[in-house]
């Protein structure tokens, strides 16, 4: 049978791209107000006044009611966190919803919740927004409804605020998050009342009988120890529970493109749909003139959807399984009304439904991949469908034959998926995807053996036939086990390991869109449609946008200085002419899950760039200036590695020690020439000292005060000084040296903290501009008050990375760096300023 091509969209579908654009333009408005633009030139049928009138309103609309959506999740300040001493403070609340998280791991959202002073245990005052708690090793799992009450001081929800990087910040209060609370155990002493709703006290009960038929010694699946890898996958995929499963194999999925099959979606919800068909053929067998009043598929679609809501509770309604619901409940009912939609239609009234009823759900990066791969599948049906004629049954092709073309139809369909996604992929995840074809092995497993398999065990738990159901589920993990087995072998052997890409510019993202958009009209047509052939010239334009823009970097011959959020670390790039970068220091923290250098580091050098770098350095060996560095080394291309030839200690040593043979210590007295980015440029070591021989290494410094002190200078002019961690011990020493310290920037010694401030030093250097690294309301109190009065009282600007995430400096290339200042300021990518300053 022939199916009719792709038509273009309509009026509605348009409008509703308006307003999701609108709700995006309240964190990316430049983005979304040049992504605005492109339906007008595709399409003259919005070319009217009159809808173009509507669709600006409709755009105005969504941005408005976003911004004031996200302003009502405002950042608390003065939060107890901040307060020094040995009081403790913490805050109740009531439990919204548990979250489960891999390594024996929950989220917990209390909403109602307030501060609390102790032992007073007065309450100061509520929190505008909900609490997260990250809750490790729990004794037990919370219900929603109960009231908690955790002796644990908060922190904002603020994430890093980096260019080409999606602010996780933005992540949290969409989902209307304001405060962040972490404990393991019994730490806190979190003290629990209330019995929970019912719907959680029955959810939960299911889902303790069926980890009871998994592992039938429960405590021992509570600690994680005796839960192997196949059995911990069927929680995650009925109740969407990780707690059971290692944060290693949720790596080994993802790197093998297989993480959307643990996500609950309409792959999971299609279970329904076949228990509905079965359903209906059944009841087809007792009433024959069932299908005399509707077809077999409208039955099949409305027996369904009671499944559906059931699942949706059962599996904690994640963003993704509520759009599968709604496109589900929405098919049904024009399917009943007898009204031919095809995909794209279904899924487009779905997304109207969640977003009128939840604007911000349009932040939420899950249900944003999960729209734009039924998006990417609408788009790719008519293309398979050319190359892979529908067969009817009864036309003599034999099984085996119809089992290859199902796993080519897969095998296809992944492909397609992969390829209109992978610049997403890799502005998200860094990962291209290759092993996709991996989807054609374990999707079949998954839809026909595993789930059915993993539904029967729970139902044959909840009815007391305890045997059944062990033997069932059993049943249901060997295949999980064994393909779990084949991830973590091609991860121990280092096939997952690839190098870093480079992150393709936002422009990437509607240019294959449109060219998505152009083939699928295209198929199935003799003659391309005229926004056919607009979309395919629009698209290469803007696949042009990035390579453009590098180009121009490199050819605009300005030396550039970017100091990048990294939280409570320093990161400081200088990017030069002739397409030299070198990175100094890496942050870095203390958290086991939490690599800098792989989540902020790696993807701000790699946005729009090669991950490629001239040089290296390491000013000293501490975790919040190296630890960002060894994912870096590792990942990308260095030509040159220095540092102040200290060892590190701890767990970076091994590490570091690994590109010994690679590193070259600097000493006070050298200095990087860098004539090929411009003449008379160049990065001058001005500390610390040389080593001194025989009795006097007792006098050599070490630890912060060895931290390497770099001035980047242009004929001698000193364009920026970056001391690291020195103290005033070290930096007097450097005075008295005689050494040139002066220029017009200077990056706060140890991130400005009062220990490390001498104002003789500030003085000394003379900067125009002082810029400090710190995280947002850290518990250091950096920078100190004392460098915030003394800049102020001279009016020397103090940036941090805490208030303006990322900042970046620029000096041009034209005549010698003037005392004057000139800061320009511009709008960042997210809701925080990203400051752009340029000094002449």
């Amino acid at each position: 049978m022939r199916q009719p091509p792709l038509q273009a969209p309509l009026i509605w579908q348009y409008y509703l791209a308006f307003w999701i654009l609108g709700i995006l333009g309240a964190v990316w408005l430049n983005q979304a107000l040049f992504c605005a633009l492109l339906p007008p030139f595709v399409d003259s049928r919005l070319r009217r006044p009159r809808r173009l009138a509507l669709a600006s309103f409709i755009f105005l609309c969504g941005c408005l009611i976003s911004g004031w959506r996200l302003a009502a999740v405002s950042l608390p300040t003065g939060l107890p966190a901040d307060t020094g001493g040995s009081r403790k403070s913490g805050l109740c609340g009531v439990v919204q919803d548990v979250q489960s998280l891999p390594d024996n791991r929950l989220r917990v959202l209390l909403e109602k919740a307030r501060f609390q002073d102790n032992p007073q245990n007065t309450e100061t005052g509520p929190v505008p927004g909900l609490v997260a708690w990250t809750w490790e090793n729990p004794s037990f799992t919370p219900l929603a409804g109960q009231s908690v009450c955790l002796d644990r001081r908060p922190r904002p929800a603020r994430g890093f605020v980096n260019e080409g990087m999606e602010d996780f910040g933005v992540w949290w209060r969409g989902h209307g998050v304001a405060l962040l609370v972490w404990s393991r155990e019994e730490q806190g002493n979190p003290r629990f009342s209330g019995q929970g709703t019912l719907a959680a006290r029955w959810r939960e009960s299911l889902r303790e009988k069926f980890v009871t038929g998994l592992a039938p010694d429960v405590a021992q699946a509570q600690g994680l120890s005796g839960m192997p890898q196949g059995s911990a996958l069927l929680p995650a995929l009925l109740f969407g529970d990780r707690r059971y499963i290692r944060q290693q194999t949720i790596n080994n999925f993802s790197a093998a493109a297989l993480a959307h099959s643990l996500a609950l979606s309409g792959l999971h919800l299609a279970l329904a749909g076949l228990v509905g068909t079965m359903c209906v053929l059944a009841a087809a067998r007792a009433y024959a003139p069932l299908y005399l009043r509707k077809p077999r598929l409208t039955w099949a679609a409305l027996a369904a959807c009671p499944l559906a809501l059931v699942y949706l509770w059962l599996g904690n309604a994640p963003p993704s399984l509520i759009r599968a619901g709604c496109m589900l409940c929405i098919l049904a009912f024009w399917l009943a009304r007898q009204k031919a939609r095809t995909l794209p239609d279904v899924l487009c009234a779905a997304v109207l439904c969640i977003t009128t009823a939840a604007p911000l759900s349009a932040l939420d990066t899950g249900m944003r991949l999960s729209v734009l791969c039924v998006g990417a599948i609408g788009l790719a049906l008519p293309l398979l469908r050319g190359i892979l004629p529908r067969r009817e049954w009864g036309d003599g092709e034999s099984r085996f034959r119809r089992l290859c073309r199902g796993l080519l139809q897969i095998l296809l369909l992944s492909l397609s998926i992969q390829v209109m996604l992978l610049p997403l992929n890799l502005l998200l995840f860094g990962n291209a995807g290759l092993w996709f074809p991996l989807n054609a092995l374990w999707l079949p497993l998954l839809e026909f053996l595993v789930l059915p398999s993993a539904a029967l065990g729970l139902v044959l738990q909840a009815v007391g036939l305890d045997w059944a159901a062990h033997f069932v589920l059993e049943l249901a993990a060997a295949p999980c086990q064994e393909f779990a087995d084949m991830l973590a072998w091609l991860n121990r052997h280092g096939l997952f390991d690839i190098p870093a890409f480079l992150r393709p510019h936002w422009t990437s993202l509607p240019a294959f869109a449109a060219l998505g958009c152009a083939a699928a009209l295209a198929a199935g047509r003799k003659t391309p449609l005229r926004a056919g052939r607009r979309l395919l010239a629009l698209g290469c334009v803007l696949l042009c946008a990035g390579p453009f823009l590098r180009i121009q970097a490199r050819a605009s011959g300005t030396i550039g200085l970017s100091m990048l959020d990294v939280g409570q670390g320093q990161s400081v790039v200088l990017e030069l002419p002739g397409d030299m970068r070198l990175l100094l220091d890496g942050g870095g923290g203390s958290s086991p899950r939490l690599d800098i250098g792989k989540a902020v580091v790696a993807p701000v050098l790699s946005y729009n760039a090669a991950p490629r770098l001239t040089a290296v350095l390491n000013s000293h060996p501490d975790t919040d200036h190296l630890g960002g560095l060894l994912h870096v080394l590792g990942a990308f291309e260095v030509n040159e590695i220095f540092d102040n030839g200290q060892r590190a200690a701890g767990a970076m040593e091994r590490e570091w020690e690994a590109f010994a043979s690679r590193r070259h210590s600097l000493r006070a007295g050298d200095s990087l020439l860098l004539e090929q980015a411009g003449p008379g440029l160049r990065l001058e070591v001005l500390w610390p000292p040389q080593a001194p021989a025989g009795d006097e290494k007792d006098k050599e410094p070490h630890g912060n005060d060895a931290s390497l002190v770099l001035r980047l200078s242009r004929f001698g002019q000193g364009l920026a000084l970056v001391p690291g961690d020195c103290g005033p011990a070290a930096l007097k020493k450097l005075l008295v040296s005689g050494r040139d310290v002066r220029a017009k920037v200077l990056v706060a010694p140890h991130h400005g903290s009062d220990k490390s401030f001498w104002p003789d030093f500030y003085r000394a250097v003379g900067p125009e501009v002082v810029l400090a690294s710190c995280g947002f309301q850290n518990s250091h109190g950096h920078p100190g008050p004392k460098l915030r009065n003394w800049l102020a009282r001279r009016d020397i600007p103090l940036l941090t990375t805490a208030e303006n995430g990322q900042i970046r400096l620029t000096f041009p290339r034209d005549g010698a760096v003037r005392a004057a200042g000139k800061y320009a300021a511009s709008r960042g990518h997210s809701v925080l300023d990203l400051r752009v300053l340029t000094i002449e």
